[in-house]
């Protein structure tokens, strides 16, 4: 377990995610994710603060829907790089219930030991 200064339960997870932007659909998946926000890679990053609407596909689970902005960007790394081509999205708007499916979602998700947490409140 590694802890620093964020609070919610974050752990690592390949997940499908679908973003919905201005300029279109961006397909994508998780790396690191928690109630708070996501780290997605994919191949073209946005640029911070654009809004977004952002489909999470966590396994066995109805797609969770959230809005988000793009907290940073990174268009220029590898996969063999520490932090891969993504984007940090944080999540938007008091979507509360979505929010909370989320973090059951991720909780579940430690619990069953299929992916190693990263922080823990």
């Amino acid at each position: 377990m590694v802890a620093d200064r964020r609070t919610p339960t974050r752990i690592r997870a390949r997940w499908p995610v679908v973003v919905l932007t201005d300029k279109g659909v961006l397909l994508a998946e998780t790396r690191e994710i928690s109630s708070e926000g996501v780290f997605i890679s994919c191949e073209e990053p946005l640029k911070p603060e654009e809004k977004l609407r952002v489909f999470i596909m966590a396994p066995n689970h109805r797609p969770l829907e959230i809005p988000a902005e793009v907290a940073w960007s990174n268009p220029h790394a590898s996969e063999q790089e520490t932090t891969p081509k993504g984007m940090g999205l944080r999540f938007t708007k008091d979507s509360s219930d979505q929010r909370q499916r989320l973090q059951d979602i991720v909780v579940q998700h430690y619990k069953t030991k299929t992916g190693p947490i990263l922080d823990k409140k």
